[in-house]
């Protein structure tokens, strides 16, 4: 049966940043392992099959939209400055998207949280399976607390109405909704604040929805969902995606004796075969051909190493080693970082 139509809006509430302040690693939302955070969003989305995404953000980087706008996978991408509150900015962006989607009974729509990037796909395809699956009206991805919370509860109801249960959503932490698209903007507007914040109110939204007689689900998170607010909040986030690219290719088949001493991009590309020894950083738009071995100790910066390569405690900048070549330890090719 072929999926009903499903959009996403990516809301970045984050506060514009100064523009006379130097941007670098140390800001809280500086790209982490070669990717901008928001591009780690819409990668997790675009995995789900969703091929209409709006980002609604206050301050749209100018590098993250050239790096979004240069994909190649045909999506429609668009970016929305946000209106006065969220319901404003919501119905524009769902119009940027395509007036068929608050206009037709079965399309949905995603919510997603800009700065939490350690979302995965294999979750947002979960949340749109049982939310299509069940014919609810809304549901939401979070992380549930049988302990007090200052968040609103959560009333789940069946389709005849039935109350089901009533969880409390805390606020603390972020979270994903599937939500009917013709039934976003109605439920915005009986939300009692519905102002542009720092978050969406999906708990709000969702319980609107149950005390109205809708049927409404809650998935549980088994961890709460982090948004990235500063460098405290930023350094598991990191660590986690960091680790979760090594993995990745370790399953592929790259060698690594111990990769808690390594560290990999997402944009790096890694041929079969591949060694990296411990104390190896591999970074940017970097190529490693089949049978290379990397390291110990070494740094690529956007290089380019040749098949059965040798790279051992060495710094490869915007260069290229060739096939077979070995270099000598503590070489240094290309510019040194400053």
């Amino acid at each position: 049966m072929e999926r009903p139509p499903i959009a996403a809006l990516i809301v970045s509430a984050n506060p514009r940043r100064n523009v006379k302040m130097p941007w670098g690693p140390a800001e809280p939302l500086a790209p982490i392992a070669g990717k901008s955070i928001l591009s780690w969003v819409v990668d997790a989305t675009l995995g789900a099959s969703i091929r209409r995404v709006a980002i609604v953000a206050n301050d749209h980087d100018a590098a993250t939209k050239a790096e979004l706008e240069s994909r190649s996978d045909r999506a429609m991408i668009e970016f929305v400055s946000p209106a006065r509150d969220l319901t404003d900015s919501f119905s524009f962006a769902l119009d940027r998207l395509g007036p068929d989607l608050t206009l037709r009974d079965k399309a949905h729509v995603l919510i997603l949280p800009g700065e939490a990037p350690q979302i995965e796909t294999s979750e947002l395809r979960d949340l749109i399976d049982e939310h299509v699956d069940s014919g609810a009206a809304a549901t939401l991805l979070g992380h549930v607390s049988n302990e007090d919370s200052d968040g609103d509860p959560v009333i789940t109801r069946d389709l005849e109405g039935r109350v089901i249960s009533i969880v409390d959503a805390p606020s603390n932490s972020a979270g994903v909704l599937c939500i009917n698209a013709s039934m976003l903007v109605p439920a915005l507007r009986r939300v009692v604040s519905p102002s542009w914040q720092r978050t969406v109110p999906l708990a709000e939204i969702v319980s609107v929805l149950g005390e109205a007689g809708h049927s409404v689900s809650v998935i549980p998170r088994s961890e709460p969902l982090r948004s990235i607010w500063s460098a405290a909040t930023r350094t598991p986030i990191e660590m986690a995606l960091h680790d979760r690219v090594v993995a990745g290719w370790r399953e592929r088949g790259t060698s690594m004796p111990d990769p808690r001493q390594i560290s990999i991009d997402a944009t790096v590309t890694l041929g079969q075969g591949v060694q990296i020894l411990p104390g190896s950083v591999v970074q940017g738009a970097s190529v490693v051909g089949d049978g290379a071995i990397i390291g110990p100790n070494t740094q690529l910066v956007n290089a380019l190493i040749g098949a059965k390569a040798r790279v051992p405690h060495s710094v490869v900048i915007d260069a290229e080693v060739g096939a077979r070549e070995q270099l000598r330890p503590f070489s240094v090719l290309g510019s040194p970082p400053g």
